[in-house]
């Protein structure tokens, strides 16, 4: 039955409830006859009118009711408005009236909700915001929120009241306690449980575990995170220090007083703890130069913490900086001799030292290749199903694990990879193409071209994850197949939902878990799985033991007890008979859970089915207000999903988030979006949103901006190509924009797909206006250039209209592609007169640049270096990494060859520099290689710590080839300094490698180096060198 309110009686002209009646409980509500604690009523309208006493955030103290039978009696009133009123004569709805000691209200104005029990948590290091199983609860501003940010600090435990009023009113001396008794009852109703909220007239104490509270998780957190990297689990710490991070906002305590001041001082310096001991861990697992920009960033505001320092110094050291590194020293000593009068500490001191002595201590760390992700949750059983797939590998090249939807394949993949080691995992749920999966393949695995793969592997030995292979079978054998041929040491792995069907392939089925694995699973995941065994094995048995559908149940187990979940699914699983039926029993288990969704959070599915790689959240935003949904309830959305197990939340590679749906999952809301007509405004949305990113990518992919733009369009290439699948049918024109507003992106990519891209674009759209089609043809012939197929860039060239800045520079470069440098200075002389001439700064850098390279092609070598070096001029100051490190590395070449091997080495460290600022770590090595070939020829005792560097780097990045040079180099440097054992040693793998991969590349200077280490004769730099043993 709906609450009632039981006829009271009046006393005092204050309504009085006596009881209130709920379902079969009855609750007494107090209250103080004679006008109650919230005041006297200052002023009384006309009957039906509503009047309120208010407080100083304005909230309803007391006043009158609304509607015929309240009017002219004055009621204490809550801070909801009266015409939303329950439980009261003359409105519709009941509700609860909840009991506390220091309520001064007996009839509510709106009655609180009546919630199961469930998880609250508070968020207080950002926006203050409370949360009651992921649903947000309306808290009032003022002294209210900063009542609740009080009490979260200390979690579980009372605050005495007089420190309480003394705190929230140190400047108010007529504060009372009856005043701190009016802002707790506006936050107990706030919290819709009285429970949750308990005090009399000694203190009050917010009931909920101090976990449940931010500020309590990420004290734990920087604690966790300290420990585990002083017992050196890096990779441990650098996740809880990660986590910890992740809660705070730009604001800690916001909104909160004076008081706040030493609450918010501590968590601040949690705030930077975290920080500090997250850098140390990724430092220790390898990182470097990657860090030296949070470094900085960081010690701008710390400037004289000099652990910050210690780490700024050993990263730059690591990544080859080390005179920036003694800079940084340097400057810290400065600062703590000027502003506090003192010498560097120990640990600052001794970094010095060793920098200076080449300490091995600063030595780069290795880091384990591959990119599995880190692991969320431990897996739950599978341990045979582990251990025979691990044999598997150890003897197998093919193996797929084939099995249906929601089975667990690609979770009992990355577990077998982990272990093998040196996975690279390949997603392919979001190709739709061939020519996507060898892309797919290149954009993770470092050395591999999108158009020759296999030669990108050969003398490798990785293993390749490829995962959801089930819709592009044919394509992915006929890739798998050439690989395993070109390779011999390459193992594939494969998650699919039928076999690939080549010779030698080793089927592995997944099938559903064993019971008692799959009661483990759905208890590990469940927030209250009960004691009862019998339910939650009837609940396992009907979701046929299927992971994901375990999940999504155990998701539901906030709300919901589990006798309930199985009761609710009989409907569902009625007609599910055929014992085989798991994909129906897995589409059951989605189609329950998606119905318990809130339309929002239904259509945060349909918004994020559209994206077949993840999406990011101002993306997600967008197209969940296309289809309604406040941009603002994007994340509230998003982390609904999270907790039903519907949506995963990682990272791109450029550390942002990412929001994901599983296949199954996706495959079922696109269905559910079409349902509701909703699946092309999803599309129109995605396809706006893409284009107003590329347009954002043109104006900054030039600039300071470019290594982030560039991340971001390798991030969202699987996002551009659906957008562009739509765009090529519903607006042709967009699609054309878009393709021309990342054409120079996809350059610095070097993605082998953009011509194609620009072609299907520019066929699609055969009315787009002249100017836009001419910077796509020359887009288009500029990549089919870069990729050599000369014939095909000269027809694009052709069609595009003559004579402009972009034309010509464009024609420049095809030109000497066509190995006419003379007709291409003459085209790139053009180009550069008319940028100078409109002020198109780049162009002309641009133009100067190639002009450059013709110069090098006609024997003009004084010609070339003044065209690099008014290039750097022009360019440099745009803060266009890759025209700055192709620059400098021209010069670097110039220089060396006229043995000038110190400015040779200068310009080939900023080259390196710039690589890496744009993020192109195997650029970035080969800079450095050749920064240690100049250094080697200019007698610098650098040079075997530079190729060291060189080749950690190199390892790093995975690119084997890029290995094997900067080996060769490196055992040049120890032959020079006879180190024959040392330099031996390297070459070794590196004669393997290019004698597996059919030699290429760097061959002949393996073994020029090796020849060299028969003689007797030392190196002719030797007598300069230091002997390095």
């Amino acid at each position: 039955m709906l609450g009632q309110v039981v006829p009271g009686e009046q006393a005092g002209a204050v309504v009085v409830a006596r009881e209130v009646r709920t379902g079969d409980r009855d609750e007494l509500a107090a209250a103080q006859v004679g006008g109650g604690r919230g005041g006297p009523v200052e002023q009384r309208g006309p009957p039906g009118t509503d009047e309120r006493r208010r407080d100083e955030d304005g909230h309803v103290l007391a006043g009158r009711g609304q509607g015929p039978e309240l009017a002219d009696r004055p009621v204490v009133a809550r801070d909801e408005p009266a015409d939303q009123c329950v439980g009261a004569v003359g409105c519709g709805h009941g509700g609860t009236l909840p009991r506390a000691a220091d309520d001064p209200l007996t009839v509510p104005l709106t009655a609180a909700a009546s919630y199961a029990p469930g998880v609250l948590t508070v968020a207080v290091l950002g926006r203050v915001e409370v949360r009651r199983d992921g649903e947000v609860l309306p808290v009032p501003g003022g002294l209210t929120s900063a009542l609740l940010v009080r009490l979260a600090l200390d979690a579980g435990a009372p605050v005495r009241t007089e420190r309480l009023v003394a705190e929230l009113w140190p400047h108010d001396p007529a504060a009372r306690p009856n005043t701190l008794q009016v802002k707790a009852s506006q936050l107990r109703r706030a919290l819709g449980d009285p429970a949750l909220l308990v005090g009399d007239t000694a203190g009050y104490t917010l009931v909920v575990e101090p976990d449940a509270v931010d500020a309590v998780v990420a004290e734990r957190l920087a604690a966790t995170g300290s420990a585990l990297l002083a017992a050196g689990d890096a990779a441990g710490a650098a996740r809880a220090c990660a986590a910890g991070l992740a809660l705070f906002g730009p604001e800690v305590l916001p909104g909160a007083g004076e008081w706040a001041a030493p609450h918010r001082a501590r968590l601040e310096e949690t705030r930077t703890r975290l920080a500090e001991d997250g850098l140390a861990a990724r430092l220790a697992q390898g990182e470097a130069g990657e860090l030296v920009g949070e470094l900085e960033t960081l010690i701008a505001a710390n400037s004289l913490r000099e652990r910050l320092w210690t780490l700024l110094v050993r990263a730059l050291y690591r990544a080859g900086r080390q005179s920036d590194a003694l800079a940084a020293h340097r400057r810290v000593t400065r600062r703590l001799a000027d502003e506090l009068g003192v010498d560097p500490g120990p640990e600052l001191a001794a970094v010095a030292r060793d920098v200076l002595a080449h300490d091995p201590s600063l030595d780069p760390v290795p880091r384990p290749r591959g990119n599995l992700p880190a692991l969320m949750s431990p897996l739950v059983g599978r341990a045979d199903d582990l251990a025979g797939l691990a044999a598997d590998l150890a003897g197998q090249r093919l193996v797929t694990l084939v099995g249906p939807a929601g089975v667990g394949k690609t979770r009992l993949a990355v577990e077998a990879a982990r272990v093998a080691g040196g996975a690279w995992l390949v997603r392919l749920d979001g190709v739709r193409t061939a020519d996507g999966v060898a892309a797919a393949l290149a954009d993770v695995v470092p050395g591999v071209d999108a158009a020759d793969p296999a030669a990108g592997v050969r003398g490798a030995g990785h293993l390749l994850l490829l995962d959801t292979c089930e819709h592009l079978v044919d394509d992915v054998a006929a890739l798998v197949a050439d690989l395993l041929a070109a390779a011999p040491r390459i193992r594939v792995l494969a998650t699919s939902r039928r076999r690939l069907g080549l010779d030698g392939e080793h089927v592995r089925p997944v099938e559903p878990l064993p019971e008692p694995d799959a009661v483990a699973l759905f208890r590990a995941r469940a927030a209250r799985p009960g004691d009862d065994p019998a339910p939650v094995d009837a609940l396992c048995r009907a979701l046929d033991r299927l992971p994901l559908a375990l999940e999504l149940a155990a998701a539901r187990t906030r709300v919901l007890t589990v006798p309930e979940i199985v009761a609710r699914l009989d409907d569902r699983f009625a007609l599910l008979t055929d014992p085989a039926a798991r994909g129906r029993s897995l589409d059951a288990a989605l189609a329950w859970s998606y119905d318990l969704l809130f339309p929002d959070d239904q259509r945060g599915l349909w918004a994020l089915a559209r994206f077949p790689d993840g999406a990011g959240p101002d993306v997600a935003a967008h197209v969940l207000a296309a289809l309604g949904v406040p941009a603002a309830a994007t994340l509230d959305v998003v982390d609904r999903l999270v907790e039903r197990s519907l949506a995963t939340v990682g990272t791109d590679r450029t550390g942002a988030s990412r929001y994901r749906l599983l296949d199954s999952v996706r495959l079922f809301a696109t269905a559910r979006a079409a349902d509701a007509g909703q699946d092309r405004t999803a599309a129109a949305a995605m396809t706006t949103w893409v284009a107003g990113f590329a347009a954002d990518v043109d104006a900054r992919v030039r600039g300071p901006g470019q290594a982030g733009c560039v991340g971001a369009v390798a991030t969202e290439r699987a996002t551009v190509d659906a957008a562009l699948l739509h765009a090529r049918t519903h607006d042709p024109v967009t699609g054309l924009g878009i393709v021309a507003d990342l054409g120079w992106a996809w350059v610095l990519l070097d993605d082998t797909a953009a011509a194609a891209r620009l072609r299907a674009a520019r066929l699609a759209a055969p009315d787009a206006p002249a100017g836009l089609r001419d910077r796509a043809l020359l887009l288009e012939a500029w990549h089919e250039a870069m990729s050599g197929d000369l014939r095909a860039a000269r027809t694009a060239l052709d069609a595009a209209g003559p004579g402009t800045v972009d034309a010509d520079r464009v024609a420049g470069f095809v030109l000497f592609q066509e190995n006419d440098p003379v007709a291409s200075l003459q085209a790139l002389r053009r180009s550069r007169s008319a940028a100078a001439d409109r002020g198109l700064a780049w162009e002309e850098g641009a133009a100067a640049l190639l002009a450059a390279f013709s110069h090098v092609a006609l024997g003009d070598v004084a010609a070339a270096r003044t065209a690099c070096e008014e290039a750097i001029g022009i360019v440099g100051p745009l803060g266009d990494a890759w025209g700055l490190a192709h620059a400098e590395a021209a010069l670097g070449r110039i220089a060396h060859a006229e043995h000038r091997f110190a400015d040779a080495a200068g310009h080939h460290e900023r080259a390196a520099e710039s690589a890496a600022r744009l993020g192109a770590s195997g650029a970035a090595a080969l800079h450095r290689v050749h920064l240690g070939r100049a250094r080697l020829d200019g007698g610098d005792p650098a040079a075997a710590d530079t190729l060291r560097h060189a080749v950690a780097e190199a390892d790093q990045a995975g690119d084997l080839r890029l290995l094997a040079v900067a080996r060769t180099a490196l055992a040049e440097a120890l032959a020079a300094a006879g180190d024959r054992d040392g330099a031996r040693a390297l070459l070794a793998p590196v004669q393997a490698f290019y004698a597996e991969a059919g030699g290429g590349e760097g061959a002949d200077d393996a073994a020029r180096v090796l020849a060299t280490l028969t003689r007797d004769a030392p190196h002719p730099a030797a007598a300069q060198l230091p002997d390095e043993r």
